[in-house]
């Protein structure tokens, strides 16, 4: 089972084993009861018993004809790997006429890349086509998560009962989900970015700190990237940090740790961030507000919400850098999610120094060249970093 089930072509040689290895691999090991077991096997018409040719006496393969190979799986309950690829196909097909009330052309995007990826057949994380009933799971929960507005702050278990689930279910479906959010957003995305506050969110950064408790103080200066709970930091009375300014980085696994190495001169705290964790208000809560604040994130229209978002939750001016839209032919058109952001945007009196790149992409019609991997590695050994500075603010 284990040798076929990721076969989703039809087998043309039928399934051999040692027998000797396979009573071995199974713990049969007295003569008694590989005794026994040789007579069982000799009893089942539906495998085939080969003995050794110079000793007739003693079995050498044990062989699943093709045609037994259906049989065996219904005695395990199991099945060959293209009646599950047939199944992971049929629920993405089930989900993709389903209307995403909130954002069709994501959801649209999501299940024909499933289904292109199911087709080959690969994983396509988390969801994999050899757990269709799990592809099923995964998907009525992502559509539950994203087809409502949830409101800011929304503690997980009380959105875990609202949508009929026991409290800590979705707490215990917490990475599947943010993978599955990610897949479908393209980018890092915590619950915290549709509305709904964990408690176990971490704060990843590089730089300079000195969390201030209320018996003693701890200073840490860790190179490149080190961690923090969100138990640590509500345990701080404040934090403070030699650092010069706070840069938060949307993307963690790239342009992040390629500034932490960047810089030298350790005189920029920087932060990780997509759509703010509750660790990540905590660290801008408990920072001085003099301490100039930047943000360099991707350009796209969910890139320039995660900034607003920023400016929603913290006293000082945050101030996007490296930022810009870029025109490119090979653009992704905007969606309707994305034009409704932009509205959001350009509506919103705290993003009004950013009207001239948000118009300049909502008249091209495209995300443009919006990725900050893009700007490739940094140019500079300091701050900031490239030679060129954006700086909207």
């Amino acid at each position: 089972m284990t040798a076929r089930k990721r076969r989703v072509t039809a087998s043309v040689q039928p399934f051999r084993r040692d027998w000797e290895q396979l009573l071995e691999d199974a713990g049969i090991r007295s003569a008694e009861d590989q005794q026994a077991a040789l007579r069982e096997a000799q009893q089942l018409a539906k495998f085939q018993l080969i003995p050794r040719k110079r000793n007739p006496r003693f079995i050498d393969k044990i062989i699943v004809p093709l045609e037994s190979e259906a049989w065996l799986h219904k005695q395990f309950g199991t099945q060959p790997g293209a009646a599950s690829q047939q199944q992971a196909l049929d629920v993405v097909h089930a989900w993709s006429a389903k209307e995403h009330p909130l954002m069709p052309e994501a959801w649209a995007s999501l299940c024909q890349r499933l289904e292109a990826a199911f087709n080959i057949p690969r994983a396509l994380e988390p969801f994999r086509w050899l757990e269709p009933v799990r592809v099923n799971e995964l998907l009525a929960l992502l559509f539950q998560i994203t087809s409502r507005e949830w409101p800011t702050g929304t503690l997980i278990r009380d959105a875990s009962t609202h949508l009929g689930y026991d409290s800590k279910h979705l707490e215990s479906q917490q990475s599947f989900l943010e993978r599955a959010l990610e897949t479908l957003f393209g980018r890092e995305t915590p619950l915290e970015a549709v509305g709904i506050q964990t408690t176990n969110s971490t704060l990843h950064y590089c730089g300079p700190l000195v969390l201030h408790f209320a018996d003693h103080s701890k200073p840490l200066d860790l190179r490149y990237e080190s961690t923090l709970s969100v138990a640590e930091l509500e345990q701080t009375t404040h934090i403070s940090t030699s650092a010069q300014r706070l840069l938060t980085v949307e993307n963690r696994k790239t342009t992040f740790l390629q500034l932490a190495h960047a810089d030298t001169q350790r005189s920029t705290l920087i932060v990780t961030t997509s759509f703010p964790t509750q660790a990540v208000k905590l660290l801008l809560q408990k920072l001085p507000p003099s301490l100039s604040h930047y943000h360099f994130g991707d350009t796209d229209p969910s890139g320039w919400d995660i900034l607003r978002t920023l400016r929603e939750m913290t006293r000082a001016p945050v101030h996007p850098i490296h930022m810009k839209w870029r025109p490119s032919a090979q653009s992704t058109p905007l969606t309707l999610r994305d034009l409704r952001i932009i509205d959001r945007l350009l509506a919103d009196p705290r993003m009004t120094d950013c009207l001239a790149t948000l118009q300049a992409m909502q008249n091209s019609g495209t995300k443009g060249d919006f990725e900050q991997e893009s700007l490739g590695r940094p140019s500079l050994a300091e701050w900031p970093f490239y030679a060129i500075t954006m700086v909207e603010a």
